[in-house]
């Protein structure tokens, strides 16, 4: 009997950020070098001459807002003064831009391409099928959908026909990602795309919060400390007016009791006189 290929598959849930991803996110990748820099605009143009013109009459903060204005005001011919150029500015980058993709140096910056490549789950194979069984690229969403449902419809039988290999190839990539990683190979990517930079200066944000919040901890803990002494006080104060009180309350009733007695003394010579 076939063992279930549910435990092969991940194309529910997406997988987690490590832990320590999920704080590198947040910090911006620095960017290639080698990439063109994308062109100005008609209106980043235009305010660059602005400023020029504008810069001994105006505040800073006072700059975007006049020469916003003054651009919406502008007619169609005097944009042009901006606008021709940007658009050759344009039609540049879209060249450069083309020359660094086929090159190869804009996925050389983002992945290594040294690096082993995960082999393929059962359900993206059997997703890859679909997509070039579909054959339209611009119904990708659907195609993924249908897929989906088509690949929970399968029985354990077909599906084993999409898992074929994919244990062996699974171990062969662990064995060579390791040796990839020995090799120094990721170390010296990660340091050429400024990713050791990130991950360097991420411990050093992560060491700063953990000693903020260690001083936060201690502020909070001497607070809570003097708290418990002052409440510990208040309850020995309360505890020994409580106590004053009922000795004070003592006292009274045995003057009254002695008071009353002295009374019935009294009384009883004052007959006894009679």
């Amino acid at each position: 009997m076939l063992r279930p290929l549910n435990h092969l598959v991940r194309a529910g849930p997406r997988i987690p950020l490590p832990a320590f991803a999920r704080p590198l996110a947040a910090l911006a990748k620095p960017r290639d070098p080698e990439k063109p820099l994308r062109p100005a605009s008609p209106w980043i143009l235009f305010l660059q001459d602005f400023r020029a013109d504008q810069s001994t009459k105006l505040k800073a903060k006072e700059v975007l807002s006049e020469a916003s204005k003054k651009w919406r005001g502008m007619q169609a011919g005097e944009k042009a003064k901006y606008e021709e150029p940007a658009q050759a500015l344009k039609a540049k980058y879209s060249e450069a831009m083309k020359s660094y993709k086929e090159s190869g140096k804009q996925d050389a910056w983002k992945r290594d391409p040294e690096r082993p490549k995960k082999p393929l789950t059962p359900f993206f194979k059997f997703m890859e099928e679909q997509r070039a069984a579909a054959g339209n690229p611009k119904e990708v969403v659907e195609i993924t959908k249908s897929a989906g449902l088509k690949w929970k419809s399968l029985s354990e039988s077909e599906k084993s026909r999409y898992a074929a290999g994919w244990a062996e190839a699974k171990e062969k990539y662990a064995a060579e990602l390791q040796a990839y990683k020995d090799s120094g190979k990721e170390a010296k990517w990660e340091k050429r795309v400024g990713i050791t930079a990130l991950k360097e200066k991420m411990q050093v944000r992560i060491a700063s919060k953990a000693r903020t919040q260690k001083a936060k901890d201690a502020n909070k803990a001497k607070l809570q400390k003097a708290k418990a002494v002052e409440k510990a006080k208040k309850a020995k104060e309360t505890e020994k007016a409580k106590k004053a009180k009922e000795a004070e309350k003592v006292k009274k009733a045995k003057a009254a009791e002695k008071a009353k007695k002295a009374a019935v003394r009294s009384k009883a010579k004052a007959k006894a006189k009679v």
